[in-house]
């Protein structure tokens, strides 16, 4: 077997780091995108990959916040802005497989890695996350500051939830052309 050279993708401070989507609702395919001197970097995500890394992110951080390693930005009321676009034109470079998140306490940053392990042909063992081994998957490695973080899951929260509305009775999603309800026994609109 021939062993290529991983590329890990590195975006320290990324001047824009965001989850966004092709498609319309029901067809969507979510992406991660990172910019950064002058170079960009945008992988294939899932929905719920999208959901779940938000949602980690916030209660990471709370819980650093409220053993006191980290302090939180003050939450203003805002105006909601449209949930950005992902910049275009870009080629995806692998579907991501593995996500870690790590805490650098001296930095007071953390640090996203998404690998490319969905394309392993499972004849070596995959390195352990945050690494830099020379041979491995692909890798997306972001570092963000707390208040980037913050602004990165709760825009991504926003984006998982705002695909197609779901019906109030059985909870799948309804389609333009309507949905048949398991609950109901009916064709609803």
């Amino acid at each position: 077997m021939i062993s290529v050279a991983r590329r890990i993708l590195r975006f320290d401070a990324p001047e824009r780091f965001i989850a966004g989507t092709t498609g319309e609702p029901g067809a969507r395919i979510f992406h991660l995108q990172a910019i950064g001197n002058g170079i960009a970097a945008t992988v294939i995500v899932e929905k719920s990959q999208v959901a779940v890394l938000a949602r980690r992110i916030a209660d990471m951080l709370n819980d650093l916040a409220e053993g006191g390693s980290v302090k939180l930005p003050v939450q203003t009321t805002r105006i909601k802005p449209r949930l950005p676009r992902l910049t275009e034109p870009f080629a995806a470079e692998f579907r991501v497989g593995t996500i870690a998140l790590s805490w650098d306490p001296l930095a007071a940053r953390l640090t996203l890695e998404f690998r490319d392990d969905m394309s392993d042909d499972g004849s070596a063992d995959a390195p352990p996350p945050i690494n830099d081994a020379p041979v491995g998957p692909d890798v997306l490695r972001v570092t963000l500051s707390v208040a980037a973080a913050l602004e990165f899951a709760e825009q991504s929260l926003e984006l998982a939830a705002a695909g197609r509305p779901t019906c109030p009775l059985c909870g799948d999603p309804i389609t333009a052309s309507g949905h048949r309800c398991t609950r109901k026994l009916a064709y609803l609109n």
